[in-house]
């Protein structure tokens, strides 16, 4: 079996936490008007996040931080804009205070710990992850999972990431960032039947991309079903001609 390139890390941000319920978790120490104009400005700057227009984001997020600088959700959402612009050191900073002024605040710690853990600070992100778990009004346990679970794969303990992804599943069945983690995991430990599996779900809710599309090829290329596999190898060269992806499949073609 030859494996995929690189089991990707955890440190990319989940929008996702920004959109479900942070706000009523936020709290703001500042008070009146400056209170009021903070969280208008935190308001604009997430309605831009959720709708890609990062520029104005960080305009608002900026406003909402001059009259409120502890701000929780101002700080979590300027995090979300520093991880875009990939600036980690500085998102690391404003989720920190956000955590400051809100320490249980699960929408910052489950960020906090999928930077920590993408730069390998696995034990503090494993203490995020574990704090967020423990908050019964955090909503988005899913995430938190799915993020332990890669974090404990990154630190090589397979056994245990495979574990907290599937907590991820139990709460989410139809989860597709946790689907295609399990469907790496499986395949990189020699599983490709529950790899088909796990890909067949993502493909059931309409998600392919270059990196299952390569996923597909390898996995059926290891059950011995050479047609599927080709029919996932041109299906990747059709529709994703650039993507590194497709390098890696030419060169693994070149080995058969």
């Amino acid at each position: 079996m030859t494996a995929q390139t690189g089991y990707r890390g955890a440190g990319v941000l989940a929008l996702a936490l920004l959109v479900g319920g942070c706000t009523a978790t936020a709290e703001r120490p500042v008070t009146g008007e400056r209170a009021e104009a903070a969280e208008v400005y935190a308001e604009l700057g997430l309605g831009y996040l959720r709708e890609g227009e990062f520029e104005q984001a960080e305009r608002n997020l900026d406003r909402a931080l001059d009259y409120a600088p502890e701000d929780a959700l101002a700080n979590i959402g300027m995090a979300a804009v520093m991880e875009r612009k990939g600036d980690t050191a500085a998102a690391e900073g404003h989720y920190r205070r956000a955590l400051q002024s809100d320490p249980d605040n699960p929408f910052a710690q489950t960020n906090l710990g999928a930077l920590l853990c993408g730069r390998g600070d696995f034990e503090e992100a494993q203490t995020l992850f574990a704090r967020a778990l423990d908050n019964p009004d955090y909503e988005r346990r899913d995430i938190a999972y799915m993020n332990s679970g890669v974090c404990h794969f990154d630190a090589g303990d397979r056994d245990e990431a495979e574990r907290q992804l599937r907590r991820a599943l139990e709460l989410n069945p139809q989860y597709p960032r946790a689907l295609l983690e399990m469907a790496r995991l499986t395949y990189e430990d020699g599983r490709p039947m529950q790899t088909r599996a796990f890909l067949q779900r993502l493909d059931g809710q309409g998600v392919q991309n270059a990196e299952t599309l390569l996923l597909c090829y390898q996995a059926e290329m290891d059950l011995g079903n050479r047609r599927s596999a080709s029919a996932c190898a041109d299906q990747l060269n059709r529709q994703f001609p650039d993507s590194p992806e497709l390098d890696e499949l030419r060169r693994l073609e070149r080995k058969e």
